[in-house]
């Protein structure tokens, strides 16, 4: 029995200075060739791989299954009151031009309704931004000529692609508020509090305020943001993921699926750094 226990605890310790590889599908079996590739390994979040190909081949297998769990849009919420009628409900457009604000928005292509009441004068960019939130059933967050402080990095493909931006991070319990302009993409707000390990609350702001954080000179840069535009297979991307984990000295890796890209973000004591890849929509 002592020699049982002996033994056990040799074998921990040999387990310990040499630790099985995390990649499931790994071919490295025996304690010998773990202790023998030793020196070829790498860990990130807290996980050993015995090579930088068996990362990336547990890494191809992760964004397989972050590809098919995420990234589908949000069903239409068929009970949500039209703007126009919205509008009308609130005394800001009267029955004659509900009227004529339809009419010219089913001639204007491309135009949303929102847009066309200003247009036609009808209605503030204000009142539509209250309006489309109540939609939503958000707040409306007053940023008025305020400058942000970019506390919480998210790309600025991500920002332009869906209208929104990040307009308070509360860093004491991770709390973060993503402003959008016309509609709440819930599914890339679920992605933003993955990647970022925040809890995510949409809210709205108007066009003119987006556009001026947006378009601020130092707060909202490309700094640190990589764009594949080419369709790539995941083990492409899985590849790329894996070049750049090594060449930064990563320690830790988020991935997650934002519909039109997938998004890897990888911070290690070299920097941070966020790729994204194109994606089919089907």
């Amino acid at each position: 029995m002592f020699a049982k226990q002996s033994n056990s605890k040799g074998v921990s310790v040999w387990q310990k200075w040499a630790p099985k590889c995390a990649n499931l599908n790994c071919l490295t079996t025996s304690l010998l060739q773990t202790i023998n590739r030793r020196h070829e390994g790498m860990s990130v979040d807290g996980r050993r791989y015995c090579s930088g190909d068996c990362f990336e081949q547990a890494l191809k297998e992760m964004v397989k299954e972050v590809l098919n769990s995420q990234g589908k849009p949000a069903k239409a919420h068929s009970s949500r009151l039209p703007l126009g009628l919205l509008l009308l409900q609130r005394g800001i457009l009267t029955a004659e031009q509900l009227k004529l604000a339809l009419a010219r928005h089913k001639s204007s292509s491309g135009t949303n309704f929102g847009d066309v009441v200003q247009q036609l004068g009808f209605a503030s960019e204000e009142q539509v931004t209250a309006a489309v939130a109540a939609q939503w059933a958000c707040p409306v967050f007053a940023l008025g000529d305020k400058r942000l402080e970019n506390e919480l990095r998210i790309p600025r493909l991500l920002l332009e692609l869906y209208g929104m931006i990040p307009v308070h991070y509360s860093e004491s319990d991770r709390r973060l508020m993503i402003a959008f302009v016309s509609s709440v993409q819930h599914q890339v707000l679920y992605t933003i509090g993955h990647v970022t390990s925040c809890t995510v609350a949409p809210c709205f702001i108007t066009a003119r305020e987006y556009e001026l954080q947006l378009n601020s000179p130092s707060t909202f840069l490309r700094d640190h943001e990589t764009v594949f535009e080419q369709i790539l297979e995941p083990h492409g991307m899985a590849r790329l993921i894996r070049d750049y984990v090594i060449k930064l000295g990563a320690e830790h890796f988020r991935l997650g699926h934002c519909r039109d890209y997938f998004w890897s973000r990888i911070s290690g004591s070299k920097g941070e750094t966020d790729l994204l890849f194109r994606v089919r929509n089907d």
